[in-house]
């Protein structure tokens, strides 16, 4: 897959990489996620309305994770490493593509609240790597 891929949102370009990239340590988590409505931003921190995502609490330590256009992630509370961890997969969109046919392309995904209290969700599949940050948007759904 090429740089730019459609994740969340109505439509979110993310940066993608090839599997074995240069990998940097994320930062530690700061604990729990809040179900709420998250707006994507970028490295500075600027918004983009479009580009949304909703957190809910499946149980008190899963939570689900949907982009507005039919991603989603499942993932789970680590207390040690104050981190969510879980998979994501996001269905065909047609024109508008995926990774590699209908649910073909299962990332592991790491969620960490940062000490700021935005969101760093980073993703690897076989082929593909992605980053999405995002900051509270609004009121809990």
């Amino acid at each position: 897959m090429t740089r730019g891929a459609l994740v969340s949102g109505f439509v979110l370009a993310i940066t993608f990489a090839s599997a074995g990239a240069d990998d940097k340590p994320l930062p530690a988590g700061s604990g729990r996620v809040a179900a709420k409505e998250y707006v994507e931003v970028d490295e500075k921190g600027v918004a983009n309305a479009r580009f949304r995502l909703r957190v809910r609490e499946a149980t008190p330590n899963i939570l689900e994770i949907r982009g507005i256009n039919g991603w989603v992630a499942f993932t789970s509370y680590d207390e040690g490493q104050k981190e969510y961890r879980g998979f994501f997969e996001w269905q065909q969109m047609g024109a508008l593509g995926n990774p590699g046919g209908k649910w073909a392309d299962l990332y592991q995904v790491r969620l960490v609240r940062q000490a700021n209290g935005e969101l760093l969700m980073t993703g690897k599949s076989k082929n593909n790597d992605f980053v999405i940050r995002a900051k509270e948007y609004g009121p809990t759904p």
